[in-house]
């Protein structure tokens, strides 16, 4: 206690010893500087380490189990394929799962098994050993605690080829339909029901996908001539309304806006009096069309564009009484506009909206859907019934959730909370619902665009083609997975039919059984787990046990992930030691001054030990304020660290993280494992800081000291 009293009067800040109280601020304040450092760079890392892994094993999971080669050749997997009751097809991990059959020889029926098969691997008993039930059941008696789930998974190749119905702007204020085609060889892979991870992935529905998927209802999936630009054809008028009614039961439109390329503001909105500054286009002195800009004050802006694109442009005022326009600009006088002149209003005018319920049932295309409308235009109230004609969706909520199975179901990938599974929708007319990657969406695709996935079935006498109608019913992010851009998510069954279509049995990669838990840190532990029970069961031999440090698409990353973070713990420790040591150079100095103090305190019977305490307490007292200091500065950062870094990119112009690798925002959560490193390495050090000074001030002689003053 007397020890602790004396460094603490020694830390006090006295004007009598200025140098040594801010040699000591600096010591502190170094070592805050670089705790501060420390702690929110690791916080990040460690946060971008976690982000990456899980992106990395998004699509597949923490362990994967897959079969082996003495899989492939085992009689429990060619069986089927001489055998009768199997449809002479090989089967995939699933199909083995559900079949009650285990052995479907049937000698009487079916061919004789080649001679160079390997001999069956039987049970004491002589039945056929179920590989596949066998590995599952040995999964099941993994502990309950753990969490422990597995599904098989199938993945394949086909050809995506995608049909792009969009708008084509003609003149001002009026669109058209165009259509192109999007081809693209992709890997697909089955989707997993019970993947709940992966709806993290899944990119959120936008305002522009609903607005295209509204449009896309309505068009028949297939055209007369798919090369042919202009063939865009609708569906039954009974089709579109039950599909339509099927939207809104899903989608609440709040929000509409007008195009792009303008609206033709329809005469039943017309107000009963207004006054509207506008641009007039001209065509031979003649009037041809009225641009009506959103604000009086933006209309010089839109008169230049207007130019910009080759149009005779004339600022004008057209007055509205009792719904009959007359306009006038500067030299001319007022006179009445001629009916075939339209009022367009601007591009991008938000419009307040409500669906007419009844409108659904007399609609034949969406342009004919019915809305209850309020907006300002030029500080005008416009309120009125108009038709969807020339209006994109600008708000909306969409419901993805539900206690029950919808029916029928909405056109996007849902889930379901009673039974904790995700639903990857299928329509009757448009397909099966493909999930895929961001690569897609950057490139134009959005939800509801159709197509078909092809893929080639031998014959007899050739191979033919085969087409699957899909349509796209969500987007997801891949990660950081190599063919993450070439991924393509399809219902289970879809990769069966078409694995079924031609021998697989050469490409162990692209079946095999996904192992999920929660903490992925318990990867190995799992692991060893399951094969100790595969060898119990006696199936080791077939299946191979891989957590997702093995993958061969992570392996690498993850190991220079960790290679990069002990480089970077080597180097936070060698800072750490350069701030500490100015404890060194403030314990000399302090030593120095209190030499008197020393020699009178060791006469009065104080030991080498208590003068040495005195000075080591300083030096970790010092690392002590300096932690802690420092934390709580990083805390505070880390908790702005999204304002910081937007503060950082408007400074540079550009974002100070690329959203592609680091995602929308850096992780803020604070590091355990950096905090503890760093408490405990600068208090240590700082002891060790200590020790120099306080050896010293320990040895000094209480006869000399007296003596020299």
């Amino acid at each position: 206690m007397f020890e602790l009293s004396v460094a603490f009067k020694y830390l006090s800040p006295r004007w009598r010893q200025l140098s040594v109280s801010i040699i000591s601020l600096i010591s502190i304040l170094v070592i805050a500087l670089v705790v501060w450092l420390i702690v929110v760079f690791f916080s990040v890392t460690n946060g971008l380490e976690k982000s990456w892994t899980k992106k990395l094993i998004a699509l597949t999971a923490p362990v994967r189990i897959i079969p082996t080669e003495a899989y492939y050749n085992s009689y429990y997997y060619q069986v089927d394929s001489i055998s009768d009751a199997s449809d002479y097809s090989l089967k995939t991990i699933g199909e083995k799962r559900k079949t009650s059959d285990t052995d479907p020889y049937d000698p009487s029926l079916d061919e004789e098994a080649p001679s160079y098969w390997k001999a069956a691997d039987r049970e004491t008993d002589g039945s056929l050993k179920d590989l596949v039930k066998k590995a599952f059941l040995s999964l099941d008696t993994l502990p309950k605690s753990w969490n422990v789930s597995a599904n098989d998974y199938e993945m394949t190749a086909g050809n995506l080829r995608l049909r792009l119905v969009r708008d084509l702007k003609a003149n001002f204020g009026q669109r058209d339909k165009t259509q192109a085609f999007l081809s693209q060889a992709a890997y697909l892979g089955s989707f997993d029901q019970s993947h709940l991870e992966l709806k993290q992935t899944l990119l959120p529905i936008s305002m522009q996908d609903l607005t295209n998927l509204l449009e896309m209802l309505t068009i028949a999936a297939n055209t007369v001539d798919e090369d042919s630009a202009d063939a865009v054809l609708h569906l039954d008028r009974s089709v579109v309304q039950k599909r339509l009614k099927t939207f809104f039961d899903f989608v609440t439109i709040t929000t509409l806006k007008t195009s792009a390329s303008g609206w033709v503001l329809p005469t039943n909105l017309w107000p009963k009096e207004a006054v509207w500054t506008v641009c007039a286009l001209l065509k031979e002195g003649r009037i041809r069309q009225i641009v009506i800009p959103q604000t009086a004050q933006s209309t010089i802006r839109l008169k230049a564009q207007l130019e910009s694109e080759g149009n005779a442009v004339q600022i004008a005022q057209l007055n509205i009484h009792d719904k009959v326009a007359k306009i006038e600009w500067e030299g001319t006088e007022e006179k009445a506009l001629p009916r075939y002149v339209s009022l367009v209003v601007e591009g991008n005018l938000p419009i307040s909206a409500e669906v007419v319920p009844s409108s659904l049932s007399r609609a034949h295309e969406a342009r004919d859907i019915q809305f209850k409308v309020a907006f300002h235009l030029q500080d005008v109230l416009i309120e009125g019934v108009t038709a969807y004609n020339n209006l994109v969706i600008e708000k909306a909520e969409t419901k993805s959730t539900f206690a029950e199975a919808p029916q029928p179901a909405p056109f996007w990938v849902y889930d379901l909370s009673s039974s904790h599974q995700m639903i990857l929708p299928t329509d009757p007319d448009f397909g099966e619902g493909i999930l895929l990657p961001r690569s897609f969406r950057e490139s134009g695709t959005l939800l509801g665009d159709r197509g078909y996935l092809s893929y080639y079935t031998p014959t007899t006498s050739s191979v033919q083609e085969q087409r699957l109608l899909v349509y796209v019913a969500g987007f997801y992010d891949p990660g950081m997975i190599p063919i993450g851009g070439k991924y393509i998510i399809v219902n289970q069954n879809v990769t069966r039919l078409i694995r079924a279509s031609h021998n697989q049995e050469n490409t162990p990669l692209s079946n095999g059984i996904n192992v999920r838990f929660p903490k992925m840190d318990s990867a190995e532990q799992v692991k060893e787990a399951i094969q100790k029970a595969f060898d119990v069961a006696g199936i080791a031999p077939y299946w191979k046990v891989e957590t997702y440090r093995e993958y061969d698409f992570t392996k690498d990353l993850i190991q220079q992930l960790h290679s990069e973070k002990n480089l970077w713990m080597l180097i936070a420790t060698v800072i750490i030691i350069v701030a500490c040591s100015n404890i060194i150079s403030m314990l000399i100095i302090l030593v120095n001054d209190k030499k008197t103090e020393i020699g009178i305190l060791r006469s009065m019977g104080a030991s080498s030990a208590s003068i040495a305490s005195i000075f080591g307490v300083c030096g970790i007292v010092m690392g002590l304020i300096g932690s802690i200091t420092g934390t709580l500065i990083a805390l505070l950062t880390l908790r702005h660290l999204k304002a910081l870094v937007d503060f950082v990119s408007n400074l540079q112009g550009y974002d100070a993280f690329n959203p592609l690798f680091y995602g929308n925002a850096l992780p803020n959560e604070v590091s355990l494992e950096a905090l503890v490193f760093v408490v405990f390495a600068t208090s240590l050090i700082s002891l060790l800081a200590g020790i120099v000074p306080a050896v010293k001030a320990s040895m000094l002689r209480p006869s000399s000291i007296l003596r020299s003053e």
